[in-house]
């Protein structure tokens, strides 16, 4: 005898293969420790329904609608890797000390529930970093490109490609952050590899 579970794990089986090809199991036991009871079913049904026709045009099919499935994402994926490939990534250009400024500000209010506050005593790599958070979310469209892609085919490889313009473009206008952007950009490449 065989479990639904231990069938449900053989090969081309799913629930409602199961019941297509064995309809009602061959014996109900009640099984100590649990309130359900459990499913069997004799193996030499199991076998003969393996090698039946029926169960074998069931896994052309499958495998037919797996092949389609996969071509879909493929598709919806290039799709939307050519959409991130053709965005315009714009930097909003304002004085370094302007940009530091609001970015402590940012920070600080952020933060403000928090003892860590930033100032323009803060360490430089610390000040170097909250200025490229707050060019990404502030003076760009990241944001709101990363919520265009939400919940779409190939999600993980656009948010990598929107991140990788986004601190492109960031360090073309403030090439005095260009390191930094180089620096986060493979931090969160290696967080999400």
């Amino acid at each position: 005898m065989l479990t639904q579970t231990s069938v449900l794990n053989r090969p081309g089986w799913s629930k409602g293969v199961l019941a297509q090809l064995l309809g009602e199991p061959d014996l109900r036991k009640k099984v100590r420790g649990r309130t359900n009871l459990c499913v069997l079913y004799l193996e030499s049904r199991v076998v003969a329904a393996e090698n039946s026709e029926v169960f074998k045009s069931l896994q052309v099919s499958l495998a037919s609608r797996k092949s389609s499935a996969a071509k879909a994402i493929l598709t919806k994926t290039n799709q939307l890797l050519a959409a991130v490939e053709a965005m315009r990534v714009d930097v909003a250009l304002m004085p370094l000390r302007d940009v530091q400024r609001l970015a402590i500000d940012s920070y600080n209010e952020q933060h403000e529930a928090s003892e860590n506050y930033a100032s323009h005593k803060s360490d430089a790599a610390f000040l170097t970093r909250i200025a490229v958070n707050f060019i990404r979310h502030e003076l760009t469209e990241y944001d709101h490109a990363l919520a265009d892609v939400a919940g779409k085919t190939g999600i993980t490889k656009a948010v990598d490609g929107i991140r990788q313009k986004v601190y492109s473009a960031i360090a073309a206008a403030y090439p005095v952050f260009s390191l930094e952007c180089q620096r986060q950009c493979v931090a969160r490449q290696e967080r999400h590899a």
